[in-house]
């Protein structure tokens, strides 16, 4: 990793008042990353004028090391962009307005949020409306996936609290399935029930808290990103065949088609996910003008 003084002068190298580091790339440094393109997205969209560049740092620990020397004012001319996790509800965010993070989980819960996902179904299906039909097997396929998924992103988050996990340990694939002849998404519980029996007895016994008494009841903000992705991935491929429409609703298209609509559908309305990320990217305006 660079010195405190070559992290705060590489912007100086790019024409950017920022350097804007993010997660990605596999854990390693320099590689390309979906999150460059979601946090470009944000910026383009709602503040323009904060020129930045973009460096794919690795995973959330390499992140968290620059972010605490960003808050300290050890190293400038710096944003660190961050999956908000389980961080919030644990008071384990990095204080500072330099060190920024998602609305929900991930970029992922942010992405497939409500209106995105309706935008996007209709892109792919050419339409300027959906069809009832659509609409209302695309609704109920989504809030039952989620209704099912609830106790567990609260297992999660008490497996969080004990420092391990339940979402991060499983392939998506083994508890996010699909009917193959109508492309109906559906869970298997089970699985997930096993690994958090497993996991649970591997911390000890003397170290088990009690359940938080805070209950998540918005699955969609923070179910772990990954899983999110694989199961929007499985209703967006439903809703289509709904429509007529034959396709491989692979990661890449999905990408590709999720964020332009988030940027049009949820950037550009009055919802509060909007709202947050603009009092966030005002915030940094307004420091580094006190800063100057």
């Amino acid at each position: 990793m660079r010195s405190n003084s070559g992290l705060s002068n590489r912007s100086l190298f790019t024409d950017a008042i920022f350097t804007l580091y993010v997660e990605g790339g596999g854990g390693q440094p320099g590689k390309g990353s979906t999150d460059v393109v979601f946090w470009r997205a944000i910026f383009t969209r709602l503040r323009p004028e904060i020129r930045i560049t973009i460096s794919v740092l690795g995973g959330k620990p390499q992140l968290e090391t620059i972010a605490k020397k960003v808050a300290s004012n050890d190293v400038r001319n710096s944003i660190v962009a961050m999956d908000a996790d389980f961080d919030e509800l644990l008071n384990e965010k990095i204080q500072s307005p330099f060190v920024i993070y998602t609305y929900g989980y991930s970029w992922e819960n942010d992405v497939f949020y409500g209106p995105s996902l309706i935008l996007a179904i209709e892109r792919l299906l050419h339409m300027d409306q959906l069809p009832s039909h659509v609409l209302e097997g695309l609704t109920n396929s989504y809030e039952e996936l989620l209704h099912g998924l609830r106790p567990f992103v609260n297992i999660d988050f008490y497996l969080r609290a004990l420092k391990t996990s339940l979402f991060p340990q499983m392939s998506p694939g083994h508890f996010i399935s699909h009917d193959p002849a109508t492309a109906k998404p559906f869970l298997n519980t089970l699985s997930l029930r096993k690994k958090y029996i497993e996991t649970l007895r591997k911390v000890p016994v003397a170290k088990r808290r009690n359940r938080p008494k805070l209950s998540i009841i918005d699955t969609a903000s923070y179910t772990q990103g990954h899983a999110i992705e694989f199961l929007m991935r499985k209703v967006v491929a439903f809703a289509v065949r709904l429509g007529g429409r034959t396709m491989n609703v692979n990661d890449d298209l999905l990408f590709q088609t999720i964020v332009p609509a988030f940027c049009d559908a949820t950037l550009g309305s009055t919802l509060p996910i909007r709202s947050y990320y603009t009092n966030m990217l005002q915030n940094i305006t307004s420091q580094a003008q006190e800063a100057n």
